[in-house]
């Protein structure tokens, strides 16, 4: 099998044998072509308090942050329809990669497939990161086969143009501790520390009154200091207390 270049893919396009649609050759590659956010995206959940939610994107609301840790669930923008004689493979671009996004897609498109594209999205950095409406997400090589597949793809995501029940179920559902819920135990964590800080501004202090007075300081000073014989004898105390 060969990997076909920038060219080939934009000639296999104007001839209708490749269908990506809608096609824009600005986002063709030396040897691949780069598709888009679609209008829907699944988020998982960030906590108890924070379910799963369906992200509607727009001109209006364009953008979603996947938070650390947190896994997402993007659609292709584009359609495609592939040949007999062609498969592909599809995984993120390097500027997303790089801050810190993992993608989770299946290991090959088989000829004859049709549909949008579904790719699960994970963080692992340490910041949000922001993927936003039309904007260049993934990254598809197409492979010509040396001969014409008997078949074309039949699978069950054949005409795919949302994301399967069961990834719906399965992201929007979540109740299980994940990832996510790791930057929200740190914040947490930090704002009981200022808790406890103003506490303990507010809290008397243990130790205060119970210094000795400045005068008794002094005449047990002057007692200290005075000579032997003016003071009282263990005898003369006795007596003067009245004990025998």
């Amino acid at each position: 099998m060969a990997v076909l270049s920038g060219r080939d893919i934009k000639q296999l396009v104007s001839s209708g044998k490749l269908v990506i649609e809608p096609f824009d050759e600005r986002l063709v590659s030396p040897a691949s072509y780069d598709l888009c956010v679609g209008h829907k995206i699944l988020a998982s959940p960030l906590g108890p308090s924070i379910p799963g939610a369906i992200i509607e994107l727009s001109s209006r609301s364009p953008s979603y942050g996947i938070q650390s840790g947190q896994m997402v669930a993007v659609l292709s923008a584009e359609g495609l329809q592939l040949p007999l004689d062609i498969c592909a493979r599809f995984g993120i671009r390097s500027s997303f990669a790089r801050k810190g996004i993992i993608a989770f897609g299946g290991l090959q498109i088989d000829p004859g497939f049709k549909g949008r594209l579904v790719m699960n999205l994970q963080n692992v950095g340490p910041e949000p990161v922001i993927v936003t409406w039309n904007e260049p997400l993934f990254s598809i090589e197409f492979q010509r086969l040396e001969s014409m597949a008997d078949s074309e793809y039949a699978g069950a995501y054949q005409n795919q143009e949302d994301f399967p029940d069961d990834q719906y179920e399965f992201i929007l559902s979540a109740r299980t501790t994940s990832l996510a819920e790791i930057p929200a135990l740190r914040q947490q964590v930090a704002r009981l520390n200022i808790l406890i800080e103003e506490l303990e501004e507010r809290l008397p202090d243990i130790d205060q009154g119970l210094e000795l007075d400045p005068q008794i300081v002094q005449r047990l000073a002057r007692v200290h200091q005075a000579p032997k014989q003016t003071l009282m004898s263990r005898e003369e105390m006795r007596r003067k207390l009245g004990i025998g």
